[in-house]
C-alpha cells in the first residue's frame, strides 16, 4: 500500500533526497527485489485515495489482522505499527517465528496458520492419509474453512491433496456428508495421487500457498488432548520443491484420480 510500483518511486524518491551513494542505491535495489518477491496481493482490500497510506495500512490492520506496519512515525498511537526506534530496540511483532508447537486441536490448528491462508489465493493441504469419512480429518479441514470465512478471505483455489485408499464412490459419498458444514460459496477441490516406483514417498504433510508453506511434523488432523505438533515454514528451497511436486506442474507423483469438488451449502 500503496500499488507496489508507486510505491517504490516515492521510497526512490525520498532516498534520492538523501543524496545516497552508489553503495546505497544498490541496497535499495536489493531491496525492491526483496519485497518483490515475498509481496503478496490480499482479496477485497479497499484502498481509499482521500487518507494517506498509513491510515489506510491501519484500516486494512482492522479488517484482516498482519503482523506490523513499519512507518516513521505513529500519529494514531496504532498498535500495529512499529518506528526505527521499536525496530532497532526489539518488537515482538517484528520478531515473527519460523515455527510453532500448538495443540493438536482444530482450532489451534487454525489460529496457527491463519496468517498465511487467509492472505492466500490458492490454498493446498496436503495429507496423504486424508479421508472425508475420518472426523479427525474433517473437522482440521471444516476449522481452516470456518477461519477463512470469519475473516472475510475466500482464495480462489482450496483443493486438498491425499493418496488413493479407497473407492472413487466411497471417497466422494464421504466427502458430500461434509457439505452442510461448509459455508456456502466455498468450494474444495480434492486431487489424489500414488507413488511412482522409484519415485519421491508420499508421506509428509503440507501447507502450500502461493505466498510459502509450512510442514507438519504429525499430520492435518486433530489429536488426543494433550497431544502438539510442530509446524515449520519451510526454506525457499523447500517451498519450490514441494510446490512443483503437487501443484505446479504437479508430476512428483501419479494422478489417481480427482473427485467431484465439494460445494459448502451451510
Amino acid at each position: 500500500m500503496p500499488v507496489f510500483r508507486r510505491w517504490k518511486r516515492l521510497v526512490y524518491d525520498a532516498a534520492t533526497a538523501l543524496a545516497p551513494s552508489d553503495e546505497d542505491l544498490k541496497r535499495l535495489e536489493v531491496l525492491f527485489q526483496l519485497f518483490a518477491d515475498h509481496r503478496c496481493r490480499r482479496t477485497d482490500v479497499a484502498y481509499d485515495g482521500l487518507r494517506d497510506w498509513l491510515e489506510n495500512a491501519e484500516r486494512e490492520f482492522d479488517r484482516i489482522e498482519f503482523a506490523a506496519v513499519v512507518a516513521s512515525s505513529n500519529p494514531r498511537s496504532h498498535a500495529a505499527v512499529l518506528t526505527s526506534d521499536q525496530l532497532h530496540s526489539g518488537s515482538a511483532r517484528w520478531a515473527v517465528a519460523n515455527g510453532v508447537s500448538p495443540e493438536r486441536t482444530p482450532q489451534a490448528i487454525a489460529r496457527a496458520l491463519h496468517g498465511i491462508i487467509c492472505n492466500s489465493r490458492q490454498l493446498h493441504l496436503i495429507d496423504p492419509h486424508f479421508g472425508p469419512e475420518n472426523a479427525r480429518h474433517r473437522r482440521v479441514l471444516e476449522a481452516l474453512i470456518e477461519t477463512l470465512s470469519n475473516a472475510g478471505a475466500r482464495p480462489a483455489l482450496i483443493r486438498v491433496h491425499c493418496e488413493a485408499k479407497s473407492t472413487l464412490d466411497h471417497f466422494e459419498n464421504s466427502a458430500t456428508q461434509m457439505a452442510r458444514r461448509i459455508p456456502s460459496g466455498y468450494a474444495i477441490e480434492f486431487v489424489r495421487w500414488r507413488q511412482r516406483t522409484g519415485g519421491d514417498l508420499l508421506h509428509n504433510r503440507f501447507v502450500l500457498t502461493e505466498l510459502g508453506g509450512a510442514l507438519f511434523g504429525v499430520g492435518l488432523d486433530d489429536g488426543k488432548p494433550g497431544e502438539t505438533d510442530d509446524v515449520i515454514l519451510l526454506t525457499k528451497e523447500m517451498y519450490e520443491r514441494r510446490w512443483a511436486q503437487f501443484v505446479d506442474p504437479g508430476d512428483g507423483f501419479d494422478c489417481a484420480d480427482k473427485p467431484a469438488t465439494l460445494l459448502g451449502n451451510r
